[in-house]
């Protein structure tokens, strides 16, 4: 691959054992001295394929921490803080981290079958999706989110039924099931939802066409409705939407959540096809990989608060091209990368190769790099370094260009 990409991939090797604690794998060597739910699972998409016996007993940790402190009624801690030594569930609870930890297990168990996380961990796991079952509010079979319950918060106003959000509980309801039939257990109380029947669902609401309309009349008639009598969006289905919520139907470009469907079989493959052509007609691969939020959103424009983005210190502002409204976020490259190499597009080498490049940028004053988050203009650092999902994702990234699929276990 290169010395370039070489030297990398040993660099996210070190950060992520430097990140290891007695609780598990916290976010980076600066700034989040907490074991985030979403940043580790992430992470040991890539850690676990590299069969490092450390790196695994930290994603075992990270595993026995989260089951261990979940909330009574099955939720998975946003974070637990090293800190205060307790787990924190944030300002509006985290639907997200009970989905990674669901998905996180799954991504354990096949690469160690260590029959003992089909124990406690399981049972954990259950809890959780449980959890995040009863987050659907109008009995449609999809999750609502309150505001800033998933990765991309501060003035980004998304809610209600989000994109990333389903797309994380479809698939850990398809990861669910084949640990339980693993184990051979069968769900307690009202059991799994058919993975078949929910994403169709999640296709109908989502990916509307024409012909989803009749389908979605009978769960969600006033979305049928809406979509007869508006029109108010796409119906060609070239990617799928990022939100519906009660005041609005958001078609702005989540790069990560559609990645997901196309790595994660949700997607077919003419919409896996015209996802990648929409990240490659809209350069968001420039300056690296890969621009998180497209078109970012403006003064004025519904679903972005600028009054608590002027608020906010320097590296959580939202502003056009940066943090979450448009910025470089390297881990989201490493989906990207896998995407390419999964199917079997051109291009994929040179953008591993960008990829390093962007772990590579360096703040002022330090040597490590991996940083959270860089401005979508010239790619200068903005986040914090050390970031563990930056270096997990970059060694998936270079698994699956070896010809490992990250996302085995999914299959």
């Amino acid at each position: 691959m290169g010395d370039l990409v070489d030297e990398t991939y040993q660099r996210a090797v070190e950060v992520l054992k430097r990140n290891a604690t007695q609780r598990g794998l916290k976010a980076s060597h600066a700034y989040y001295n907490q074991v985030w739910a979403r940043d580790a699972f992430i992470s040991f998409l890539g850690a676990n394929l590299v069969k490092d016996q450390s790196l695994l007993q930290s994603a075992r940790t990270t595993i026995d921490t989260f089951a261990k402190t979940r909330a009574p009624l099955g939720q998975i801690a946003n974070f637990y803080d090293l800190g205060t030594d307790q787990p924190e569930f944030g300002f509006s609870g985290s639907t997200d981290s009970s989905c990674w930890y669901i998905i996180g297990l799954a991504s354990l168990y096949h690469a160690t079958q260590d029959r003992s996380l089909l124990g406690p961990p399981l049972d954990a796991a259950v809890d959780a999706h449980r959890f995040v079952r009863y987050q659907d509010a109008n009995n449609s079979w999809l999750v609502d989110s309150p505001q800033g319950a998933d990765w991309m918060d501060a003035a980004i106003q998304r809610t209600g039924k989000t994109l990333y959000n389903n797309v994380l509980f479809l698939t850990a309801t398809k990861c669910l099931g084949s640990m339980l039939a693993a184990a051979d257990r069968t769900p307690p109380g009202p059991g799994l939802l058919d993975y078949g029947a929910l994403r169709q669902r999640f296709t109908d609401v989502f990916l509307p066409r024409d012909e989803s309309t009749e389908r979605i009349s009978k769960y969600w008639p006033r979305l049928a409705t809406h979509h007869k009598e508006q029109r108010a969006v796409d119906m060609s289905g070239k990617y799928y939407l990022q939100y519906i919520s009660f005041a609005r139907i958001d078609s702005h470009f989540d790069t990560l959540s559609n990645l997901l469907c196309a790595l994660w079989g949700v997607a077919g493959g003419d919409t896996a096809a015209s996802i990648m052509n929409t990240v490659l007609e809209r350069n968001l691969s420039e300056p690296f990989p890969i621009r998180v939020l497209d078109p970012p959103y403006k003064k004025g424009d519904a679903g972005y608060d600028e009054k608590f983005d002027e608020i906010l210190p320097v590296q959580h502002k939202s502003g056009p091209l940066d943090y979450h409204n448009g910025g470089v976020w390297p881990f989201v490259g490493g989906f990207y990368v896998c995407a390419l190499n999964l199917l079997g597009m051109e291009g994929a080498r040179d953008q591993l190769e960008a990829l390093a490049r962007a772990n590579g940028v360096l703040r002022e004053g330090e040597e490590v790099g991996f940083n959270e988050w860089l401005d979508g203009r010239k790619g200068e650092a903005r986040g914090q370094y050390g970031q563990s999902w930056s270096a997990g994702m970059f060694m998936a990234a270079c698994a699956s260009s070896k010809g490992t699929d990250p996302f085995a276990f999914l299959r």
